[in-house]
């Protein structure tokens, strides 16, 4: 089984690395849960609330690890959630390249699989532009090449280990 990955244009524009099928990653992941996601990209798993902690840019949540299921283990950042038993979680993991999750934040390492260029269209809604949910659109890539594809892809990661 592989965690489906989201991972932004603009994370690698600048410095990133290039990344394609077959490479060997080891990347930061936040979790969240998120309405207007790409609907391949959304898990439900259950978490543990551990630590609470923010990150340099202002960030507050805590590490959550996935209890059970083909992600177990899997620790990234998100939302405080009740200390305690599981919690149910239905949202999206993604790639942070910028620092913007706190250190405390392990690697998780996998092999990536697939990655698909997730293009959509635009509505506004109130003040804000946000992404119709019903217009979601993938198209497979070999890859992130600087420069090439569009704002968003959605990464298949076979987790080491």
């Amino acid at each position: 089984m592989t965690l489906p990955v989201l991972v932004e244009e603009w994370q690698f524009a600048c410095c990133g690395d290039p990344f394609a099928v077959g490479d060997l990653v080891h990347w930061r992941l936040s979790v969240a849960e998120d309405d207007h996601s790409v609907p391949d990209a959304l898990v439900t798993v259950d978490v543990v609330t551990g630590e609470r902690v923010g990150s340099d840019h202002g960030r507050e949540g805590a590490l959550l690890t996935v209890q059970g299921g083909p992600f177990a283990g899997v620790t990234a950042f998100g939302p405080a959630l009740p200390v305690g038993g599981p919690v149910p979680l239905t949202g999206r993991f993604a790639h942070d390249h910028h620092g913007l999750l706190p250190d405390e934040v392990p690697l998780t390492s996998g092999r990536i699989t697939r990655v698909r260029e997730a293009v959509v269209e635009y509505v506004q809604h109130g003040d804000a532009l946000v992404p119709d949910p019903s217009t979601w659109r993938l198209q497979d890539v070999r890859g992130f090449v600087d420069g090439t594809g569009g704002p968003l892809f959605l990464v298949d990661l076979q987790l080491a280990g």
